[in-house]
């Protein structure tokens, strides 16, 4: 049943009509709907369908073109994100916004300072800050530097920053993306928390089981339409699903390609450290393979993918690719024998946002796009790039689009074209997905599958643990820097590979 409006006794926000146009492009139709009061009401959309747009209106960081915002039955204008803090919403973001070098009571009153007799009181903040993170039954130390802090502690901070104000309503935007299972229980207790102390949560994510288990209602957005607003209770995952791509979805993901038994070793791993107390670890993966690895942050996958690729030095390492010892492990080396690395983290790790679409492309490649001369062929990169926009579905009207205006499925989708240019051999795929919606989300399982099919040798981690069973040949566990166990990818169980994946059978 659509449940288009919180009741009048309960209402706390109401769009009216709100409509957003850039360029030629609109990202929000007329949307309408209510949020109401100490609820958490679910935002959901793929890629593009005007979320973020919507959010940041809220925050006062957006202006509409038109339409109306009501905050407690009266008419406001967000007219700037102090206004909007003054209204009592703020907003966590997804990229985190915190100062590394201060404190947490000093990232918590950032801006809003306390002062007596023109002097810092930092014991005063310090205090304070003590009593925001106890509010939110979190264990952190207001004294603590941030950059001492696990990504999940980091996004606690942003909570608290957030709620410190006498915030009414929190906008949480893909708040658990970066963060694991365990980090994430520990997230939905802060939310359900400030629930039932009459705050405001409107959750923004892609994945949508969890929304299922921390929401009370739901609204989907379509291309800047408003779809309608759901009862948790009242509706189902698929249901959800249908909405918000507007077709029916088969299979999450795609058949299962398993390498021939005769299929070749093409990449021999052995004695990387990813814990000084440990002994090394050692594996291989065939051609046409995709081998999983699961495991908590701080495991030591993203350590074990980066010194794999040279990012981070590894002390006695050998790498053997195609029968031939890697006799220097550096990226630059890896690449000109055929591999590839797509990031966790596309905005910092993966992109140059503020250059086009043809230009992040052709990055990698530009010296087999020069002439005599040394001048790039312009004719020739712009085919390669119209290429791989046409190949992946790139949604842009130009090639000279900057990447930072395009949604985060696209931009994930520019990354994966700058590699795939490469023609690579192999791909070391760390977290594709993240934050990407479920239509993109099933087009990238689809593109891994094909070229697994191909015969690139294919290294998959993802921190939604379905992903890695999903698609995986194999599945190594890590655990403190050790392989624990070794799942096939077809008959390995979530709860059991979790087991391993918490430590729980390393005994």
């Amino acid at each position: 049943m659509n449940v288009e409006n919180a009741s009048k006794n309960n209402e706390l926000l109401r769009l009216e009509n709100i409509t957003k146009h850039y360029g030629g492009v609109t990202a929000l139709d007329n949307v309408s709907f209510s949020i109401g009061k100490g609820e958490v009401h679910a935002v959901v959309g793929e890629n593009g369908a005007g979320k973020s747009t919507l959010m940041k209106i809220l925050a006062g960081i957006v202006q509409p073109d038109n339409g109306k915002v009501y905050v407690d039955g009266k008419f406001v204008d967000i007219s700037s994100p102090l206004k909007s803090e003054q209204l009592g919403i703020s907003m966590v973001f997804q990229e985190l916004n915190l100062f590394d070098s201060l404190t947490v009571s000093a990232n918590i009153f950032i801006n809003q300072e306390l002062k007596t007799a023109s002097i810092l009181n930092k014991r005063k903040m310090c205090w304070d800050a003590g009593e925001v993170l106890k509010s939110l039954m979190v264990d952190i130390e207001p004294t603590e530097k941030v950059e001492k802090l696990s990504t999940g502690q980091k996004q606690i901070v942003e909570i608290a920053r957030a709620t410190h104000r006498g915030t009414k309503v929190v906008i949480m935007d893909e708040p658990n993306s970066a963060l694991n299972s365990e980090e994430t229980k520990v997230l939905f207790k802060i939310i359900r928390n400030l629930r039932d102390c009459g705050t405001t949560v409107i959750y923004v994510s892609h994945r949508l089981e969890e929304v299922f288990e921390i929401s009370d209602r739901i609204s989907v957005l379509r291309d800047g339409f408003y779809m309608g607003t759901w009862n948790i209770k009242d509706v189902t995952v698929n249901q959800i699903v249908t909405k918000v791509v507007g077709r029916q979805l088969g299979e999450v993901f795609p058949p299962r390609h398993e390498p021939s038994k005769d299929s070749p070793v093409t990449l021999s791993v052995k004695g990387i450290h990813l814990n000084g107390d440990k002994e090394p670890i050692s594996f291989e993966a065939k051609a046409g393979e995709i081998l999983g690895f699961a495991g908590l942050q701080g495991s030591g996958v993203d350590t074990l993918f980066e010194q794999i690729f040279g990012i981070e030095k590894s002390e006695g390492a050998e790498i053997w690719f195609e029968g031939k010892q890697i006799k220097k492990i550096a990226p630059y080396r890896l690449i000109e024998r055929g591999w590839g690395l797509i990031p966790a983290d596309r905005r910092d790790e993966g992109l140059m946002l503020d250059w086009s679409i043809l230009k992040n492309v052709s990055i990698i490649i530009v010296s087999r796009l020069l002439n005599a001369l040394g001048l790039i062929k312009h004719k020739k990169e712009e085919e390669l790039s119209r290429e791989y926009i046409k190949k992946l579905s790139i949604s842009t009207d130009s090639l000279e689009k900057q990447v930072s205006n395009l949604s985060g499925g696209n931009q994930q989708k520019v990354v994966i074209a700058k590699w795939l240019a490469t023609e690579p051999k192999m791909l070391i795929l760390n977290d594709p997905t993240r934050g990407i919606d479920v239509g993109t989300k099933q087009d990238i399982y689809r593109l891994i599958t094909e070229w697994a099919k191909q015969g690139y040798t294919i290294l998959f981690t993802s921190s939604e643990i379905e992903e890695v069973l999903g698609i995986s040949n194999r599945i190594l566990v890590i655990y403190k820097g050790q392989i624990l166990k070794e799942f096939d990818g077809e008959s390995a169980e979530k709860e059991t590979v979790m087991e391993y994946v918490l430590g729980g059978a390393s005994v």
